[in-house]
């Protein structure tokens, strides 16, 4: 196996006046009447949104021509598979199967985490109108231009259609341009705004390898706790290598479930990262074994990277989480070990106490358990010899 390093007391009478006052409220306003609902999670997206039309429109930030999305002859969009049959929505998983799968990936599927949108023209500004589905937590878009970071722009009002100026005043010259997507945040893309007299290139790249690279996870994977959708590990990683790749990471929701895997397992790739977080659990190995099984029978010369559960703050001060931790990297090493035992080549194995240990645990984000910029970059780093050398690179 190939390894890398008392209730208060009260008054009858103001009860009284407290339940006549609700009795009015509920007849005026019937969903007053109704039980609240459970808190969610911190970070929880509300069970099944709808991509609703906007309710207000925020004036404009940008004079320039607004051209309708999606627009394939000019906007490419990179990293959402299903996008030719899911358009204009940016979802991750195929919308005509959306109702057989598991809720955390159905819920976290209509956030675009890798999705990106590449565009090849000489305007000197750039705009996106957008209307968000949910707040983002300032987690919204990043744009490079020409390979290099320009700017993060975001919008955070539910159902208000927003205009993001991206840049503007720069030069005329044609320029490689990408705008990487939220990766917290389900978004409607109505228009990309651009110079009146813009030309336009066909949108393409040229990859160091035709195929992207494929990463199916948890929360880690889609990049919880990166303040930049550019900056989450599979985004480093790729674009540190030159490569395409496809983020299918489900907060909360890396359990292997076999109808998941055969999506995952639908898309050709140069290379598989496997990295599903100790929201696997405490299965045994077995998910985990039919999953590599599964992918290599279909891809045979693709190398798969197998990752377990980077460390966290909340590993080494709760005992409970600390178990979690230790059982869910053992049972994927166990699964990793059988698979190899049976035959199966190009496995690569790597730590997550190595990719982010306990000693860097300055990379971790405020809720101590996710990685920030810093801390995505620290396993980016040490993720790419290992998937360097997988590829031939």
């Amino acid at each position: 196996m190939k390894t890398a390093p008392a209730p208060a007391s009260s008054s009858k009478r103001p009860w009284v006046v407290s339940a006549a006052l609700a009795a009015l409220i509920a007849a005026l306003n019937p969903q007053a009447a109704k039980p609240a609902p459970a808190v969610q999670a911190a970070g929880a997206l509300a069970e099944e949104p709808d991509e609703a039309e906007a309710q207000a429109v925020k004036p404009a930030k940008l004079d320039c021509a607004w051209l309708p999305f999606p627009d394939n002859s000019r906007f490419k969009v990179l990293g959402l598979h299903w996008f030719e049959q899911n358009q204009p929505k940016l979802w991750r998983m195929p919308a005509q199967q959306f109702d057989s799968l598991p809720q955390g990936v159905r819920r976290r599927s209509r956030l675009p985490a890798g999705g990106r949108m590449l565009l090849k023209c000489n305007t000197s500004k750039l705009g996106l109108r957008v209307l968000p589905q949910n707040k983002g937590n300032l987690k919204g878009f990043d744009v490079y231009v020409n390979g290099s970071f320009f700017k993060s722009v975001f919008a955070e009002e539910p159902k208000v259609e927003a205009e993001l100026v991206l840049f503007k005043d720069l030069d005329r010259k044609e320029k490689e341009i990408v705008i990487y997507l939220p990766y917290h945040q389900g978004v409607v893309i109505k228009a990309i705004g651009v110079d009146e007299d813009t030309e336009f290139s066909t949108p393409g790249h040229q990859y160091a390898k035709p195929l992207p690279v494929v990463f199916y996870g948890s929360s880690v994977c889609q990049g919880n706790g990166a303040l930049k959708p550019g900056m989450t590990y599979p985004a480093k990683l790729c674009r540190d290598l030159n490569l395409d790749f496809v983020s299918l990471g489900f907060g909360g929701a890396g359990k292997a479930e076999a109808n998941v895997v055969d999506l995952v397992n639908s898309i050709p790739a140069c290379c598989y990262i496997f990295d599903l977080g100790k929201s696997y659990g405490m299965q045994d190995a077995t998910a985990y074994r039919k999953m590599l099984q599964t992918v290599r029978q279909a891809h045979p010369n693709a190398p798969l990277i197998c990752l377990t559960p980077i460390t966290s703050a909340l590993e080494v001060h709760s005992q409970a989480y600390a178990n979690r931790s230790r059982h869910t990297r053992e049972v994927m090493r166990e699964a990793v070990s059988d698979f190899m035992k049976s035959g199966g080549k190009d496995v690569y194995l790597l730590e997550g106490t190595d990719l982010l240990g306990f000693a860097e645990h300055d990379g971790l984000s405020r809720d101590g358990v996710h990685p920030t910029d810093y801390g995505y970059s620290i396993i980016a780093k040490k993720l790419l010899p290992v998937t360097k050398k997988a590829l031939g690179l």
